[in-house]
Formats: structure tokens, C-alpha cells, sequence
């Protein structure tokens, strides 16, 4: 048992450092923010847990997620593409993602809420976690499916969209969640062009989008309202509430920071402060050191995700470690330009810092896959050498 579990560790040993170091500083700084701002939250009064609920509920969420994480560091990736786990995928998360449709949720002053949860034995999850996971490897084994050398074909291209992306942006729509609506969007893209597809259907595809996008702000009172209020916040100065508190918390006490524990926000000023906007309070404490941190770790983890797609051992480890690190770094930008008031607000976590049980254990599943890529290419690599008569890759 104990050679077992040390097979399991040791694999962190040997994986990318600066991969896993980014990932550790981004945990580390977020358990102090979640801490802070979860200790005002709500729930944490009507919990025996009190003030320390929230955080154990996210040291919780990091548990699972970093065990699930090393579990995934040794399974071989490939096995992600048979179909039989593709359809099962889609099948199930999509279907969880259609039941939050009809599943009622409310606020403790009885009024109905937008509803993005299922709840099993009083645990909620957020399905479309899960389902970003599953269209990425569902579209990854499409896409690479013809062979190397060889392209979709406008029908398989136009299949495999119909059946992965389009109807988890169309649940999406209705729930609504546009946030999560335009990542899906951005991962698609970025997988297409990763898989090497025709540059006239991606020049398409690229020529249509603002068109969807203006058409979405006319027709959709919610986008409508939340891009007016980024036009005059940019214009005048004046946001609306949310943001406007993130910014006095962000700027508040200077760039050395107030100090860890110090943040104003955490006394219910800002909404969400130990979820989307946990970036305001991390740099209300930490001041620029803090934030300069968070992005510099962001462009790290980035990078060395970016250069494992590059020498993943075979296309689909390519299509899949390239998703998987946009999908985080998508995250990433879209939560600090929200917060800094650059971008709407679209509710979406900062990874690795915000609270959030369901986002939280998929990024860590992230990393897991990413780094048995990772071991894959340097596998591939060394059985390069071994048959290269001049014994150069």
C-alpha cells in the first residue's frame, strides 16, 4: 500500500516544476483572500462551522481536487478518447446542465434566483465544469480523427460542432450564463485552430462572431445592460455598485496594500468577495506585489501549459493540453479585467483563488491531465532517441 501511494506522489517529483509551483503559490494566496472574505459571508452565521466554514469548505474542494489531480497524473490521457467515455461524457453533463433549466432556486428573501446548481445529498455541484471538460475532449477526438495529413471534411467539421459546442452554448443561453457562454466560445476557436482546420472555415467562423455578438446586445436585454454599464464606467467613470466597490478596494490603500486581514471589502461591501471578486480583496491586502503576483503566476502556469501542447506525443494530447490551458487562462483574464472594469461582469472565478467547489476540482483535473501529457511526450521523446540511429531526437 505504502509503495502504491509513494508511486502516486513520487510522480509529482518528476513532473513540470514551474507548472506545479504556479499552481501552489495561486492555492496559497488564495486560501488567506477566501479566508478573510469568507469569514463575513452569511452562510458562515447559520453553520456551526461559523466564521470558518467557507474556508473549510474550500481547503475542502482543494483536497479533493489535488487528490483527484494526482490520480489523473497517472492515468494515460489516451484513454480519454475512446467514444464510449466521449458519449458517456456529453451525455451526462449535458443532461445535468439541462436539469438546472428546471430546477427552482431561491434567495433567503423567497425570490427566485438564476439557478446554475444541482444538489446531490446536500452537496451543489456546477454541471457546466464538467461539461466544459467534456466538449473539449469530445471536439479534441473529432477534430484529430482523420489522421495526420488529413483534414475534416465541411460535413465532419459541421457534425462535430452540432453535437459538441452548440448545444451546451445553447443550454447556456437559456439558463442564462454568458460568461461561461463566451468561453465556450473562445475554447472552440482555439481548438479549431490548434487542430489545423481549414483557414477559410475558421476566417468564417472569426467574420461571424461580432456579428452574433451585436446582435446579442440588441436582442438581449441582460447583455444590453451589462455592456452599457461598462461604456459608462469607462466613459465617466462611474460603474455600477459591484464594480465600483472592487475598484475603491483595489485602490483604496495604495500600492503596498492594507495588509493581510485588513480588507474593508469582507465586511459585505462587495458582493461576491470571496468568489469572482477575490481579486479585489487579495489586492486591497497585498496591494501591487499581490496582483502583479497573481498575473505573473498566470503567465507562467500559461506558458508551460502551452509548451506541453507543443510536445504533447500525438494530436489529440496537442488539441487537448492547448484546451485545457486556454480554458484557465480564458478564466484568468476575463475575472481581472471584470473586477478591474474593463470587461462586464460575467461571473466567472479567478482559478485557483476564488472559492468554488465544482471550478475548483476541475482546474485541479486541469493540471492532472495536463502533466500526464506531459509525461506522455517525455516518454515519446526518449523512444525517439532509443531508435535514432544517431541517437538525437
Amino acid at each position: 500500500m505504502y509503495r502504491r501511494l509513494r508511486g502516486f506522489t513520487g510522480s509529482l517529483e518528476r513532473s513540470d516544476s514551474l507548472l506545479l509551483g504556479s499552481v501552489g503559490v495561486l492555492l496559497f494566496m488564495g486560501i488567506f483572500v477566501v479566508y478573510v472574505a469568507g469569514s463575513y459571508n452569511r452562510q458562515a452565521a447559520t453553520t456551526p462551522l461559523g466564521q470558518h466554514y467557507i474556508i473549510a469548505k474550500h481547503l475542502f474542494m482543494i483536497g479533493i481536487g489535488s487528490v483527484l489531480m494526482i490520480g489523473l497524473m497517472n492515468l494515460d490521457y489516451r484513454w480519454f478518447r475512446h467514444r464510449w467515455f466521449n458519449w458517456g461524457g456529453l451525455i451526462v453533463t449535458y443532461g445535468l446542465v439541462l436539469a438546472t433549466l428546471f430546477i427552482k432556486r431561491y434567495d433567503p428573501e423567497g425570490n427566485e434566483i438564476i439557478n446554475r446548481w444541482v444538489t446531490f445529498g446536500g452537496y451543489s455541484i456546477q454541471p457546466v465544469e464538467m461539461a466544459k471538460l467534456a466538449m473539449m475532449f469530445f471536439l479534441a477526438e473529432r477534430l484529430t480523427n482523420p489522421g495526420p495529413g488529413r483534414r475534416l471534411t465541411p460535413r465532419q467539421l459541421g457534425t462535430a460542432l452540432a453535437l459538441g459546442p452548440l448545444p451546451l452554448l445553447v443550454l447556456l443561453i437559456l439558463q442564462p450564463n454568458y460568461g461561461n457562454s463566451m468561453v465556450i466560445v473562445g475554447l472552440t476557436l482555439v481548438l479549431l485552430f490548434v487542430a489545423g482546420i481549414s483557414e477559410k472555415w475558421l476566417t468564417r467562423i472569426v467574420i461571424a462572431l461580432p456579428f452574433v455578438g451585436w446582435l446579442s446586445y440588441l436582442i438581449i436585454p441582460k447583455v444590453h445592460e451589462r455592456v452599457d454599464e461598462l461604456i459608462n464606467g469607462i466613459t465617466s467613470g462611474v460603474y455600477g455598485y459591484q464594480v465600483n466597490q472592487s475598484l475603491i478596494g483595489l485602490g483604496g490603500p495604495g500600492w503596498r496594500g492594507a495588509g493581510v486581514g485588513q480588507s474593508h471589502n469582507k465586511f459585505s461591501f462587495l458582493p461576491d468577495s470571496h468568489t469572482d471578486f477575490a481579486f479585489s480583496v487579495l489586492g486591497e491586502e497585498w496591494g501591487l506585489v499581490g496582483t502583479l503576483l497573481v498575473v505573473s503566476m498566470l503567465i507562467l502556469f500559461a506558458w508551460r501549459g502551452f509548451s506541453i501542447a507543443a510536445r504533447a506525443a500525438d494530436p489529440f494530447g496537442k488539441v487537448v493540453a492547448t484546451g485545457l490551458t486556454m480554458g484557465i487562462a480564458i478564466y484568468g483574464v476575463v475575472n481581472i479585467a471584470m473586477v478591474t472594469g474593463i470587461f462586464p461582469v460575467v461571473g466567472v472565478p479567478l482559478p485557483f483563488v476564488s472559492f468554488g467547489g465544482t471550478a475548483m476540482i476541475a482546474a485541479l483535473a486541469s493540471v492532472g491531465i495536463l502533466l500526464n501529457i506531459e509525461r506522455g511526450s517525455r516518454s515519446y521523446q526518449v523512444w525517439k532517441r532509443r531508435w535514432n540511429r544517431s541517437g538525437t531526437a
